[in-house]
């Protein structure tokens, strides 16, 4: 809401009195807070539902708005009381639907709540339960069957409905009463069709949807059928394996034909899209796979000698679909002699939460002796605390001692197998992982909160901010806060930020009505320990910390050495409260630009603002933040705050940065001057000047000038856009001179006042034209014949030469123009 209004002309008190020639026009912006409850379109709600139904039956739907102006994504409806056995709501779009079609009673009355986060209400719905009345309608089937492919994005027709028993050109109309979102009926044809949103058989294989038909008159007398629409399996998963990881071991005197483990893959497919066949990538070494039931066999005898190798085996598992989906596994398959037992797994891995009682069996470890022995277990290594026992000759683990996720999230333990006979022995690893278990409430910094708050304070003003900390971990550390309701409403004056736990005025404050606010703080993850916090509401002439400007603005370098002062936020405080002691502190925003990662500390005592991590102009440019300030006044501090913006100057740190450590190009001799090659691209992410890129030939040092090796040898060829990276020709390009070029090109910033630096190799391969003339090796050349020669006999050899280097350029062709002859 923005409210424009005039400011009255007042003079001021010189001699003589002056005031402005115009008045000026302010428009105050007021915030919205949540301070009002959401509203029900309608006091009380009322439906029929006609019998038989079905679950997924769509009965009513419940509206309501917030007159705050917040989204209506932000409510959220729920069902109040008993009717949740029937019934159903869709917490965001209040669309109340058939749970359970078993219905006891012919009516229903229940309240739906409506909740903004802060306020809730309720409205009245009724539910009218009645068998339809005869409406002498009937649809040509009691129940129609269709069929629908799987993952066809495509609105279509699924199946057509028709109702017959209406007068001549008396008009029906066709509802869906259960759509759920994914078909729709065209209300005068009865066709039904998909909304277009792809249907998953692993989901949901069939639907039943309910039709009516009905007259517009009577909407008691209707007819319903059924539609069953059964969605077709496509070949869309893969064979998954299960049971993983998998381990193998094997006898080195086992023969062949032995079965050594099994795999088992599973498809969530359909018919031969789920059948899956198994294969070896090796088919010809010492295994084989049974294709139907994934058996690993010994195809090929070992070496007698050959002891504790191991094979890495990959299989694949191939459904029979089209086109047909597979996926692979690879595992170690060990062999080993008979002296040693065998574990039915490489490792061994369990989840415990931290609360499992005492004695509780975990897990069991299975090993086999060779020769037929007995087997025992004992744990060597990894209990130093003596949390877990093993049965000697069981092998299961069980829990002995109380588990401490906050202490000990996981335990490594090795486990040992000896041969009673042979006294052979070998170990596996099992790794204990333990869950966290919400066992550790929030626990507030303080016992109890004051504040003293002025009643002229404006709307959002800043109380103070109180802080729980949770010792758990992921979701059951995370705090939030909230105020706890009272009958009085006095709440209402006060906001919460949920995640930072600052508290903030909700309404204006005054002395005269009341003077002192208590309420319970909340601060929750799953557990609930109230807090009192106490704030006394001053009149307008209280004492009050004051700032002495509104807001305190820094700007500091990117590179500021850590520690370094920032400056002081400082207060204004009468004569007669100078000596009390004031407390400054920080508030901790939720993003890095509100100092979420405590860039900057604020000394208690002095108010100095001070450095505490390093800056990076790049990532943030600019801070905005809260500094508070607490006034110890005997039993009641009085807290203000501040806005500090610190804005990052950007240094030159960063030189710019090529997209290639080299380039290459190639171009025809002969090119024109002036002609475009090649554009090099360095980036800088500095900011202004600083981030500001040119290019040159020349390297640091000689910017502007002509020297350098590589300004002499190839600076006569080519020129570089300083602007634009675009490389040109200077003159033509000669293939027999230079058939190749290589250049260094540079990237300077204009930083102030040292400029950084990055340079690039450009590799040019001038290719060969014909552009040179054949040239013969003499001026003029003498032959002789004598009249009896033959036909074909040499009479002069004569030699030529042409400097192209490629054989099609220099291979000379020789014709006689004359016709002396």
């Amino acid at each position: 809401l923005q409210s424009p209004c005039q400011i009255m002309l007042v003079p001021n008190s010189g001699h003589p009195q002056l005031s402005a020639e115009h008045p000026a026009e302010v428009t105050i912006g007021v915030q919205d807070v949540n301070d009002c409850p959401p509203k029900f379109s309608q006091a009380s709600y009322e439906a029929v539902l006609l019998l038989p139904t079905y679950e997924g039956v769509e009965a009513l739907q419940v509206f309501a708005t917030d007159p705050d102006g917040n989204d209506q994504s932000e409510l959220t409806y729920s069902l109040t009381d008993g009717s949740i056995e029937h019934f159903s709501i869709e917490p965001s779009t209040g669309l109340l639907t058939v749970r359970n079609s078993t219905f006891s009673k012919e009516r229903f009355r229940f309240n739906v709540r409506v909740s903004d986060g802060r306020f809730s209400i309720t409205a009245l719905v009724t539910v009218l339960v009645h068998e339809a009345l005869d409406s002498g309608l009937a649809f040509t089937h009691n129940t129609y069957n269709a069929n629908i492919e799987e993952n066809n994005g495509n609105i279509t027709t699924v199946a057509v409905v028709t109702a017959l028993g209406n007068k001549l050109n008396e008009p029906l109309r066709y509802t869906l009463l259960n759509a759920g979102g994914k078909f729709r009926i065209r209300p005068t044809s009865g066709a039904i069709e998909t909304v277009g949103v792809p249907l998953d058989r692993e989901e949901e294989e069939e639907y039943g949807l309910l039709v009516q038909a009905g007259r517009e008159e009577n909407r008691l007398r209707v007819a319903r059928a059924l539609v069953r629409v059964q969605v077709s399996d496509v070949n869309d998963n893969s064979p998954v394996f299960v049971g993983l990881p998998y381990y193998a071991a094997v006898q080195v005197e086992a023969e062949p034909g032995t079965a050594i483990f099994r795999v088992t893959a599973v498809d969530r497919d359909k018919g031969q899209n789920g059948e899956v066949n198994y294969f070896l990538q090796d088919e010809l070494g010492h295994f084989e796979m049974d294709r139907l039931s994934g058996e690993l066999r010994l195809r090929r005898a070992f070496e007698a000698d050959l002891s504790s190798v191991e094979y890495q085996v990959l299989v694949f598992a191939c459904d029979m679909g089209t086109p047909p989906l597979s996926s692979s596994v690879t595992f170690p398959v060990t062999v080993v002699n008979r002296a040693m037992p065998v574990f039915d797994r490489p490792f061994y891995s369990v989840k415990v939460s931290e609360d499992v009682p005492i004695w509780t069996p975990i897990l069991g470890i299975n090993a086999s002796s060779p020769e037929g022995q007995s087997v025992l277990y004992t744990i060597t290594h990894g209990d130093p605390g003596t949390l877990f026992s093993i049965g000697f000759d069981t092998g299961v683990i069980s829990v002995i001692a109380a588990l401490d996720y906050e202490t000990s999230p996981s335990h490594r333990l090795i486990v040992r197998a000896t041969d009673c006979l042979t006294g052979a022995r070998a170990e596996v690893d099992v790794e204990v992982t333990v869950l966290d278990v919400n066992d550790n409430p929030p626990v507030f910094k303080q016992p109890s909160y004051k504040t003293v708050i002025s009643e002229s304070a404006m709307i959002g003003t800043a109380a103070l901010q109180v802080l729980a900390t949770d010792s758990d971990s992921e979701k059951n550390a995370a705090v939030r806060y909230q105020i706890i309701p009272d009958r009085t409403n006095s709440t209402d004056h006060f906001h919460i930020d949920s995640s930072s736990g600052l508290i903030l005025t909700a309404r204006s404050l005054d002395h005269e009505t009341i003077q002192r606010y208590v309420f319970l703080v909340k601060a929750a993850d799953k557990g609930f320990p109230p807090l009192s916090i106490y704030i006394h509401v001053l009149s307008a002439n209280a004492h009050i910390p004051s700032f002495s400007q509104p807001q305190f603005s820094f700007t500091v370098p990117e590179d500021m050495p850590i520690g370094s002062l920032l400056g002081a936020v400082h207060l204004h405080t009468s004569t007669s409260h100078s000596s009390l002691p004031v407390s400054f502190s920080a508030v901790i925003g939720q993003t890095p630009e509100s100092n979420s990662d405590g860039v900057f500390v604020v000394d208690k005592e002095t108010g100095m603002i001070k450095l505490d991590k390093a800056l990076d102009r790049e990532w943030t440019p600019a801070y905005h933040f809260k500094v508070m300030a607490m006034l110890q006044q005997g039993r009641l501090d009085a807290v203000s705050a501040v806005d500090v913006e610190v804005k990052v100057k950007d240094v030159n740190d960063n030189k710019p940065a090529f997209e290639s450590d080299n380039y290459e190009a190639s171009v025809t001799e002969g090119l024109s001057p002036g002609t475009r090659i090649l554009q090099v691209l360095a980036l800088d992410p500095d900011w202004a000047a600083n981030g500001q890129v040119t290019y040159s030939l020349a390297p640091p040092g000689l910017l502007g000038g002509s020297g350098g090796e590589n300004i002499e040898e190839h600076g006569a060829y080519f020129t570089i856009d300083s602007s634009s990276g675009w490389i040109s020709t200077l003159k033509g390009l000669d293939h027999e001179q230079s058939p190749a070029h290589s250049l260094t090109v540079w990237a300077f910033d204009l930083g102030d006042p040292a400029s950084q630096s990055s340079s690039t190799t450009i590799t040019i391969a001038v290719s060969d034209s014909n552009d040179n003339i054949p040239q013969f090796l003499q001026p003029r050349y003498y032959g002789s014949v004598r009249e009896s020669d033959a036909p074909g006999e040499v009479v002069a050899v004569l030699n030529t030469r042409d400097n192209d280097s490629s054989p099609g350029n220099r291979q000379v062709t020789y014709h006689i123009t004359g016709n002396n002859f």
